[in-house]
């Protein structure tokens, strides 16, 4: 029984599952104050862009692949045991769309996000303190977040969409064009809207958020802040995906 109660989390841990809250408030006045855009520093925003942008293309793209890979194959194998392989390009471009594309592409980029903001904001606050945290640590790299997200959550998209209608014909659909068709069919414009917001603003701002609290509240090393960020983040975006797909899909 003690290993029991030693394994369970002290109320130190669950109270700091509560920071990111904190940090989201305190960060969201500062889009409309002027000076928190005037103090950015144009050259460190640009090489903040260019890691969070284009050095993560290559993880979305692999990520979306395998993982349109994977959904195709499950879906079309089990779609044709009944018959029902007409419908197989409906059930992958819901499911790329609604969940899977969500919380894989776009959690693996989190990740990424996760590990460097947690592990550079010890290492901020142990250099310089928490008084201008918020303004010069976190904001840049908040909107940095926001901007390369949205061209990688399109690249996502497109690379899914086009590994499962180039490889579907060669496991049961007659064609890709009929993949296409009836994956154009079934979505709507909700589910491109869910996809994005996930992809461009839910998942970015946990990302950002949770690794910059981890980072200004930790009394670890930073490696064991990076570790310990991914684990927090995993659990808001886990949480809030499926609140917002709850909303936006109700029974």
């Amino acid at each position: 029984m003690s290993r029991l109660v030693d394994a369970l989390p002290t109320d130190r841990q669950i109270l700091s599952l509560f920071a990111p809250l904190g940090i989201l408030a305190r960060i969201l006045p500062c889009l409309i104050k002027p000076h928190c855009y005037s103090g950015i520093d144009i050259q460190e925003f640009k090489r903040i862009c260019h890691y969070l942008g284009p050095k993560s293309l290559p993880l979305i793209l692999t990520t979306a692949i395998f993982i349109s890979l994977a959904l195709t194959v499950e879906t079309i194998l089990e779609t044709t045991r009944y018959g029902a392989q007409d419908v197989s390009g409906a059930a992958i471009s819901i499911g790329l769309l609604r969940e899977l594309g969500p919380l894989t592409v776009s959690l693996f980029w989190a990740a990424r996000v996760t590990v460097l903001l947690a592990y550079n904001a010890k290492l901020y606050v142990d250099n310089n303190g928490r008084g201008d945290f918020i303004e010069v640590f976190v904001f840049p790299r908040f909107l940095a977040g926001l901007l390369m997200s949205i061209p990688l959550a399109a690249y996502g998209l497109v690379f899914g969409f086009a590994t499962a209608a180039i490889y579907a014909p060669t496991i049961g659909v007659s064609s890709y064009q009929e993949f296409l068709e009836i994956a154009r069919v079934s979505i709507h414009e909700k589910d491109i809207t869910v996809y994005f917001v996930k992809l461009i603003l839910l998942n970015p701002i946990i990302a950002v958020i949770v690794g910059s609290a981890c980072g200004l509240y930790s009394n670890d090393d930073a490696g064991t802040t990076a570790s310990h960020a991914v684990s927090k983040m995993l659990i808001y975006a886990v949480i809030a995906n499926f609140v917002f797909t709850y909303f936006m899909y109700p029974v």
